[in-house]
């Protein structure tokens, strides 16, 4: 791809409550103090998106905030912040899902499997159909967060009250569940993956409206900045490859009755007409018209993608695992890792069971 072609291409980062785009609104990512709120019937909630030396388009009338200290001490490169209360109490900790999916069938080449048999091995509550006509891939909320706070709330104020944002000042939550009327209590990631690995321990935990949901998604894998995905041992470039579709964070139910929020990350291009930024739709043009290869050298011959074993799985587990990748492909001489996104399609039934291994790993920081 030509320089000013990538220069043309700018990371946007929408919200809302629905699919329907006409419901999102342009987020400022990396606003510590200003999290976006939203209020349903169904959710109440606050959410910050942050993003390592930002580059991307924000909403009119904003300055772009390049980073948070957040990222400060870690090799983080993105994050999903929630504080919420999902009310209704009509749903067990087995009802409320999050992940990713897709509108379109994904070009995935010979191979596409093998990235995802990795990731289903770090994450073994990944449930996936990413060779769909709409692919899709999902976990259990309370399993796949990386950090999870909390708690009860005996006086619940007004039916949109919150309690104050923990991160003003990008501020990372600590681990800690704390339920009595649910006789649950973890500090621990492990013991809370542990104990939420299992289906009867999920549809045993009921939502209530009086709990405080703080909860945190990240990862040091996906560069949103130069569209890179970090792996072990190797950088791949995967602008070229990508079909012009966005990626969808969803949190909803796992019978895709209610839809909690939808976060969108989408390519766009950036024009300037009269010192106004504009963002069009030109950005699968811009991609199609690339021949550069931006593959990193040697990804293809990488043993563990050739030989892929428990041992290899274990191997990179201890690196952490990456949870959500932009879908890439590449010809058939070359492997590909497959995205993770993680989210049921409504198409999907609602007969999806886990059958899921506890992580092993006792902490999932990527200091």
């Amino acid at each position: 791809m030509k320089e000013n072609q990538e220069n043309q291409l700018k990371l946007q980062i929408s919200i809302g409550t629905s699919y329907d785009p006409i419901t999102h609104s342009i987020l400022l990512p990396n606003d510590d103090s200003h999290p976006y709120f939203i209020n349903t019937p169904h959710f109440t909630g606050r959410i910050c998106v942050r993003i390592k030396d930002f580059k991307g388009i924000t909403p009119a009338d904003t300055r772009r905030i390049e980073s948070s200290s957040y990222f400060e001490g870690n090799k983080d490169k993105y994050s999903i912040q929630v504080q919420g209360r999902f009310k209704g109490n009509n749903w067990t900790a087995d009802d409320i899902i999050f992940g990713n999916d897709f509108d379109k069938k994904l070009n995935l080449p010979f191979g596409s499997s093998v990235g995802l048999k990795v990731l289903q091995y770090i994450d073994p509550g990944l449930q996936a159909d990413i060779y769909s006509d709409k692919p899709w891939a999902y976990s259990p909320l309370v399993y796949t967060m990386n950090r999870i706070n909390l708690y009860e709330e005996p006086d619940i104020k007004d039916d949109d009250w919150l309690p104050l944002w923990p991160s003003s000042y990008g501020e990372r939550i600590e681990e800690n569940v704390i339920c009595p009327h649910e006789d649950v209590a973890f500090n621990d990631v492990s013991k809370r993956k542990k104990h939420f690995g299992e289906e009867k321990n999920r549809k045993k935990f009921h939502i209530k409206d009086n709990q405080i949901w703080n909860f945190d998604f990240f990862n040091p894998y996906m560069d949103f900045n130069d569209i890179t995905v970090m792996l072990p041992g190797f950088k791949l470039g995967i602008l070229q490859f990508w079909d012009g579709q966005p990626v969808r964070y969803v949190c909803k139910t796992r019978d895709c009755s209610v839809v909690f929020f939808v976060i969108v990350f989408q390519l766009v291009t950036k024009e300037e007409k009269n010192d106004n930024t504009i963002t069009t739709s030109k950005s699968k043009d811009i991609i199609n018209g690339s021949k550069r290869n931006d593959i990193g050298e040697g990804s293809s011959k990488h043993p563990d993608i050739i030989n892929f074993t428990p041992k290899t799985g274990a191997r990179w587990a201890s690196i952490k695992s990456p949870t959500s990748f932009f879908p890439f492909t590449k010809n058939r001489n070359e492997i590909s890792l497959s995205p993770s996104p993680m989210s049921l399609s409504p198409s999907v039934s609602n007969d999806h069971r886990f059958n899921m291994v506890p992580e092993q790993d006792a902490d999932e920081d990527d200091n």
